[in-house]
């Protein structure tokens, strides 16, 4: 509990200045509640004695309802200094996740499912926000309005406070059991709230699987049984959570018998001596310190669901990518010119070997093609070129320099990716093919270079058959546009950004053999003084290719150029002898 203040104290203390004032707020709003007791119990004294006219009754009524303006007004600034800054916090906490989530690598993505990480920026964050919001605010008035008040009863009665104080040791015993079950059975709920989060991510994503293979009501039965789970996990929190108000309640109840007992007999004559309006002032009071003494138990439980959600996002935060600048960077690296080196390097996943003393070297400016069977570690290729992972062996240079010096920004600023399966944006598609583009750039330029690019891309020709243009807006991920239109746009994208590197990682299986070749024409010129690396099953987009190299079972098994490896007559002569065969079986 204790590491959850020090670790939020940094975003409270940005607000120090709205803070302070609504302490100093609370404070007097805290006074101003004693008082009024003590102003109707000497109204009532007047009463009983006689003394009571007119005029002071008008008196008696305007300091109460005074008192109750200046604390009704200073509850109102508090609300809108402290809760406002609690809002404040929420936007700065979940900006500095987000900020986290883009800084992240591969691998954290892999281990954690989408909708619990959603449910974590939502549900916990929330629980936070009533943390450092409700209950700092409650927790501070509750505690003032409390110590005020006992002060007031003793200057009373010392005995009479000294009674009522009784139920402080059950209280305390109270919570201290049932705060202990609160939290592990939250944190079960928050864990069960994030499986639900997931599934019902997964299956919006997935919704034309679903409905492909006909398993709604499967999957209907699969939520239903992970949602009845999430409500007996809360029905299990609230058999302990549900007890405190009552469990206060009753305790009060037995309060105010003895206080009835004890200060009647007092006012009664019998041991003691207190006025009708001393004692009616005291009741006010004790009444007064009820809702305090209940709200510790909620604050409490706030404080408790707060710190769990909390501990939820603060590992996130301590998350570290495995791939990030370190002691070993050369920040003096600004460009890339593309040339690409692998010596000796191996790589280990799952416990399998999947690349075995790969080397290469690659010229800035050449073409090279990379193929293979499936799973043969081709697209591993790609992902060690861009650091998204490193190897476990061996040394990757670009630019003759050990690739873990280049600051990965700088890295990736000059690679240019399109993978096999390119992932849209839900926007247009001139901002799908902008994408990497700063957005600090001349309008007008942008567009003509967004429709140069789409013209190369050989997708210029579909988006002028559109209503809207380049200004038409996608569904999500894409799914208005066919397979071949968004690897298209994937292409326009990659080569806008003017990399020294460009990577196609199988990028025009989703084209016929035509398309095919009319985008490698375009792309001729793209290519021309950078380096392109060209990963295919189609041997037809290696035919212009300075080398190929052929992996199998993660080492490097031919190389040659195309022609020289047709006529090496190895897997890949047979390759190409099959393709040819299917090509003439389609044109037939």
């Amino acid at each position: 509990m204790r590491q959850t203040f020090r670790d939020l104290f940094g975003y409270i203390a940005r607000y120090r200045v709205v803070y302070l004032l609504g302490i100093a707020l609370l404070v007097l709003a805290s006074l101003v509640a004693t008082f009024v007791p003590i102003v109707v119990g000497r109204a009532i004294d007047a009463f009983s004695e006689g003394t009571m006219t007119m005029a002071s009754v008008w008196w008696f009524v305007g300091a109460v309802i005074g008192l109750a303006c200046v604390g009704a007004g200073t509850m109102i600034v508090v609300r809108r200094t402290m809760l406002n800054a609690s809002w404040e916090i929420q936007f700065d906490i979940r900006r500095d996740l987000f900020r986290h989530f883009t800084r992240l690598d591969g691998h954290f993505f892999d281990n954690h499912r989408v909708g619990d990480l959603m449910a974590r920026l939502t549900a916990d964050l929330n629980a936070v926000r009533m943390l450092v919001g409700v209950g700092v605010f409650q927790g501070i008035f509750t505690t003032l309005v409390l110590g005020f008040t006992l002060y007031r009863m003793a200057t009373l009665d010392l005995g009479l406070t000294l009674l009522t104080l009784t139920i402080v040791p059950f209280i305390t015993l109270s919570f201290f059991v049932l705060l202990r079950a609160i939290h592990r059975r939250y944190e079960r709920v928050q864990e069960q709230f994030s499986n639900v989060s997931a599934r019902a991510q997964e299956n919006f994503a997935g919704i034309r699987v679903v409905k492909g293979f006909g398993i709604e009501e499967r999957e209907l039965e699969a939520f239903k049984a992970a949602n009845d789970e999430f409500i007996r996990r809360n029905l299990h929190l609230k058999k302990v959570d549900g007890p405190l108000f009552p469990l206060m309640e009753l305790l009060f109840g037995l309060a105010i018998s003895l206080l009835l007992l004890v200060g009647g007999r007092q006012v009664l004559g019998v041991g003691g001596a207190l006025t009708i309006g001393e004692f009616s002032a005291f009741v006010f009071l004790f009444e007064g310190i009820q809702w305090p003494l209940i709200a510790l138990g909620w604050i409490a439980n706030m404080l408790q669901r707060g710190s769990t959600s909390w501990g939820r996002l603060r590992s996130i935060l301590d998350e570290q990518p495995r791939i990030r600048d370190d002691q070993d960077t050369d920040h003096s690296l600004t460009f890339v010119r593309g040339e690409i080196e692998f010596r000796d390097v191996s790589l280990t996943l799952g416990g399998a070997k999947v690349l075995d003393r790969v080397s290469f070297h690659v010229p800035d400016g050449e073409s090279i093609g990379i193929t293979g069977r499936t799973g043969s570690g081709k697209t591993l290729i790609v992902n060690l070129i861009g650091r998204l992972i490193d190897p476990d062996e061996g040394e990757i240079l670009i630019d003759g320099v050990p690739i873990r010096r280049f600051p990965v920004r700088v890295l990736r600023r000059y690679i240019g990716l399109v993978p096999q399966e390119p992932f849209l944006f839900s926007d247009t598609i001139a901002q799908n093919i902008a994408y990497g583009v700063p957005e600090t750039e001349d309008h007008d330029a942008l567009s003509r270079r967004v429709e140069a690019v789409a013209e190369l891309a050989q997708l210029a020709g579909d988006v002028d058959g559109f209503p809207l243009g380049y200004d038409t807006p996608l569904g999500e991920r894409g799914v208005t546009l066919s397979g071949g239109q968004r690897q298209r746009t994937a292409i326009a994208r990659a080569i806008i950004r003017d990399p020294s590197i460009l990577i196609f990682d199988d990028a025009l299986s989703a084209v016929d053999t035509q398309t095919e070749a009319a985008i490698l024409r375009g792309l001729r010129r793209v290519q021309e003084g950078r380096t392109t690396l060209v990963i295919a099953h189609r041997l037809s987009a290696f035919e212009h290719c300075d080398r190929v190299y052929v992996l199998d079972e993660g080492s490097v098994s031919e190389s040659g150029s195309h022609d020289q490896l047709v006529a090496l007559d190895g897997w890949y002569a047979d390759m190409a002898r099959r393709q040819q065969l299917e090509a003439a079986l389609e044109e037939a």
